[in-house]
């Protein structure tokens, strides 16, 4: 599928870590040139099995033309790097949470609204094949629905064993780091699920593991602003037992359930289990993959309509509200 120009097939992407690099790998096979922009040569831990050029400085990007941008550094850091490369009729994905705190959010919709550009936050996960077909199932009874739950149990030492988890993004406040930021995959699955927040509670749960000034561990009660549907979500990364990662939907007579990790998708009822299985299953960089497509697909597109950015930008509204709630020890409203 030909989906943009022969001419013209650039990719640059600002971050060269795991995810970066799966972006390039993926976006390689399809046939794109992967330009990375950096700030410093620095040794890689990950070894890189296609073609690639790093860049160094800002003005070389005015040299090409680029079909997407994307950013996959630290989340602190987007902010600064979509201002740096901001202008008219850039196509843009950034890889969840578009934004650390409420200043950059507000910062990233000034510069949204200003110039004419498409941003694609990088929740990924919605494009997971048992993602699109419980949403599917959700949405034809949802006048059956009762609660959600969802679970995810991990430690995240294990994540990068190559590296100090001292001084990863992820046990750093100034880096962006915390479950709620780094893990907010379930937030935007709520969201993706079950429509708006009206509000949320949240609160840390008792840990003794240490990280440098976030939240490792947190139960998270989401109100939806349709028919006041309750989601709560138990976020942990100081977990060292066996990983889970599950999505628990109740209905009045059944049970729809997702184990991430196992890869299982079934319902309960009467007493029964049935396991689900859609058409397609895909695995890790397939859904990346897929994503990829869809977001290329549209910047082709001329029917495609540039999104409000308080629909861009919902998870990270409500991941802002808990971090305000843990505080308060109230629900929070989502503006």
């Amino acid at each position: 599928m030909d989906l943009l120009v022969k001419e013209n097939r650039n990719i640059c992407i600002i971050g060269k870590g795991s995810i970066g690099i799966r972006h390039g790998r993926i976006l390689s096979k399809l046939g794109f040139k992967i330009f990375f922009l950096r700030q410093r040569k620095k040794k890689l831990n990950i070894k890189i099995n296609y073609k690639y050029k790093d860049i160094y400085k800002i003005n070389d990007l005015k040299r090409k033309k680029f079909n997407l941008y994307i950013i996959s550094n630290p989340s602190s850091k987007h902010i600064d790097a979509l201002s740096k490369i901001i202008s008219n009729n850039l196509s843009i994905l950034i890889e969840k949470p578009i934004a650390s705190n409420i200043l950059d959010l507000n910062k990233m919709k000034k510069l949204y609204e200003k110039f004419n550009i498409n941003l694609f936050p990088g929740y990924q996960l919605r494009f997971d094949p048992r993602v699109k077909l419980m949403r599917k199932i959700i949405n034809k009874r949802n006048k059956n629905l009762r609660y959600a739950n969802f679970k995810l149990k991990t430690f995240f030492p294990n994540w990068h064993p190559w590296e100090n988890y001292k001084i990863s993004y992820a046990s750093q406040k100034k880096l962006g780091g915390g479950v709620l930021l780094t893990c907010s995959h379930e937030i935007d699955l709520a969201i993706h699920f079950f429509g708006k927040v009206k509000s949320v509670l949240c609160v840390k749960t008792i840990s003794k593991f240490k990280t440098n000034g976030v939240e490792n561990s947190i139960i998270l009660i989401i109100k939806h602003k349709k028919n006041g549907f309750i989601s709560t979500l138990n976020l942990d990364f100081a977990y060292k037992n066996k990983e889970e990662r599950l999505i628990d939907v109740i209905f009045e007579d059944s049970e729809l359930k997702y184990d991430l990790i196992d890869k299982k998708l079934f319902i309960k009822k009467n007493y029964k289990s049935k396991i689900l299985k859609p058409k397609n299953l895909l695995n890790r960089d397939g859904i990346f993959r897929k994503q990829n497509l869809d977001i290329l697909s549209k910047i082709k597109s001329n029917n495609f309509r540039k999104p409000n950015f308080d629909n861009i930008s919902q998870a990270e509204k409500v991941i802002f509200a808990a971090k305000k709630s843990i505080v308060s020890n109230k629900f929070e409203q989502i503006k």
